[in-house]
């Protein structure tokens, strides 16, 4: 219960915006819910053989997707829709790689903001996500420890969810069967636990550093490149990484 509302106090410190949702009955629905999940969560353990990784306990798979599922019902995403497909055009601006016309598969996307983002720029962007919301244009359903995309498909993927993977490995694999050999994974990862920050309440992955990630993605196929910090609309990196062939 304190470290749910320290962690609150924090996101009201950084977003101002975030004081207008406390008169909305559904931020209170949403606190609720995460202290009813924390009561009953099995709580983190460290990931066997990558001690610099936690792992958020589940009683199985599908406790995980329903809790993953859960967050949108409770957010109004106008604000960081907007926000954020400004702030990641904006640094996607800055890739000289980054090709109009270029096929992006985007993973967690959830409504789609990071979609917007690249087709803003030109691209043939599409996300998926284990809840995309109804009549979403932008999203399709879909797993991204499992992928519905055929080999070597896509030109770039981009995810800013990998704190919300139940199996990094797994989902590593995945993105190296879809992405094209020399294809580009972009990766915007939240900073750390030794980096002054903590996993928000939907979270099932954490790590020490963004480096560890880095390094994971390295032992598995991919060559770290292009790095970029940012502060908003959480404190980051942008990692962008070149699957080796």
């Amino acid at each position: 219960m304190p470290g749910i509302i320290r962690d609150e106090a924090k996101k009201l410190a950084r977003t101002p915006g975030r004081w207008r949702q406390l008169f909305h009955p559904r931020r209170w629905r949403q606190f609720f819910s995460v202290l009813n999940f924390n009561a009953r969560a099995g709580g983190w353990k460290a990931v066997p053989g990558a001690e610099q990784f936690q792992q958020r306990q589940y009683a199985s798979y599908e406790e995980y997707v329903r809790h993953q599922q859960s967050k949108l019902q409770y957010l109004d995403l106008t604000e960081y829709h907007r926000n954020y497909r400004r702030q990641l055009r904006e640094r996607l601006q800055k890739n000289s790689s980054l090709k109009k016309g270029a096929s992006v598969l985007c993973l967690g996307a959830r409504l789609g903001t990071e979609v917007a983002a690249f087709q803003d720029l030109g691209c043939f962007a599409v996300g998926v996500d284990l809840n995309p919301g109804a009549n979403n244009p932008l999203v399709l359903y879909g797993d991204f420890h499992n992928l519905q995309f055929p080999a070597e498909s896509a030109d770039i993927i981009f995810t800013n969810s990998l704190d919300h993977a139940f199996d990094l490995k797994k989902l590593i694999g995945e993105i190296a069967r879809v992405l094209r050999p020399g294809g580009m994974l972009i990766v915007e990862a939240i900073r750390g636990g030794e980096e002054k920050s903590t996993p928000d309440h939907y979270a099932s992955l954490w790590w020490n550093k963004v480096e560890d990630l880095a390094a994971m993605f390295e032992q598995n196929g991919f060559k770290a490149g292009r790095r970029e910090s940012f502060s908003e609309p959480w404190p980051g990196t942008q990692i962008c990484f070149t699957r080796e062939t």
